[in-house]
């Protein structure tokens, strides 16, 4: 009988103690598919594990995203993640966070010192991957729209690439390039901006490369209704709805950034450091964490697409 009481005891303090961890998560932009992916993931990740996650939506903005960072570092939780956010340009909140021995894990968002690590897909790799198969699908040759978005640094690195390796195509040409700004209505901005090169060069266009999927979704939509079906359109990401919209051949190519495996490893950073009580050196000896992302199109999207969707 005693040692029931105890095994109860003790099963209760274990049960009191985790959840008694407190996660805080903060994304850019919720609206942003992938964003919403990996917010997803780390909540069901973290209430799987008997956590209290505190997931927060910054809409876009540096100054809410300060706001948030400061306001976890008060409520005294246990770790941070924050998921395509911008360390440099919310520093001062981070350092609150340092000081206060909060670890902090960031997901794509590119490594700053003091964080434990960034985990995150080589956007290099990524931008090299789409950029050739772009290329190679064109022949080497043909008119191009370019749709960037250069306020994330993932992003941004995709269309550096992009360009270095159109410097090899000179039988490609650029027929215009647009740079996507950073606000809420950036998928309404790209329908604008390709509705513009639709109606201006019409079936001279014979490729759009896009720094992320959802500007192909707005991209490809606006193609469909000038019957411009001929067109290659890749972007990355691979979210289940580039998927569908490569079986149905309106996009053509992705690369697909495995969302969920980047909050996995992040809820598993967080046991090693919180739990575990691993020095966070130890628990994460490379700064930056990549992950693989396959290239999706038609000859294997069979594999990615989910039954039913």
């Amino acid at each position: 009988m005693k040692a029931t009481v105890i095994f109860v005891v003790i099963s209760l303090l274990l049960v009191g103690s985790a959840f008694a961890i407190k996660v805080g998560f903060i994304a850019t932009n919720f609206a942003a598919e992938s964003q919403a992916r990996v917010a997803n993931a780390f909540e069901k990740l973290a209430k799987a594990n008997g956590w209290e996650p505190v997931m927060l939506n910054s809409k876009g903005s540096y100054e809410t995203q300060a706001n948030q960072l400061e306001n976890l570092v008060q409520m005294k939780v246990d770790a941070i993640v924050m998921a395509m956010s911008h360390p440099l340009e919310i520093k001062p909140a981070l350092e609150k966070a340092f000081a206060a021995k909060i670890p902090v894990i960031t997901i794509d968002s590119g490594y700053v010192e003091g964080v434990v690590a960034d985990i995150t897909c080589d956007n290099f790799v990524m931008g090299a991957k789409i950029s050739t198969y772009f290329v190679d699908s064109l022949g080497g040759q043909g008119n191009i729209v370019v749709i960037k978005f250069e306020k994330h640094h993932g992003t941004r690195k995709r269309g550096k690439v992009l360009d270095q390796v159109l410097s090899e195509y000179p039988g490609i040409k650029v027929l215009a390039e647009y740079t996507v700004p950073a606000s809420a209505r950036f998928m309404e901005d790209t329908r604008s901006a390709m509705e513009t090169y639709a109606q201006r060069f019409g079936k001279q266009i014979n490729g759009v490369w896009c720094a992320f999927d959802q500007l192909a979704y707005s991209a490809s939509d606006v193609l469909q209704e000038y019957d411009l079906k001929d067109v290659i359109v890749v972007g990355v990401d691979g979210n289940q709805e580039t998927f569908r919209r490569i079986k149905e051949g309106i996009m053509t190519a992705t690369v697909a950034q495995p969302f969920e495996e980047m909050a996995s490893v992040a809820i598993d950073l967080i046991r090693k450091i919180v739990v575990d009580k691993i020095p966070a050196a130890e628990a994460a000896p490379r700064k930056i964490i990549y992950v693989d992302a396959p290239l999706v199109d038609i000859g294997n999207v069979d594999q990615h697409l989910t039954k039913g969707e």
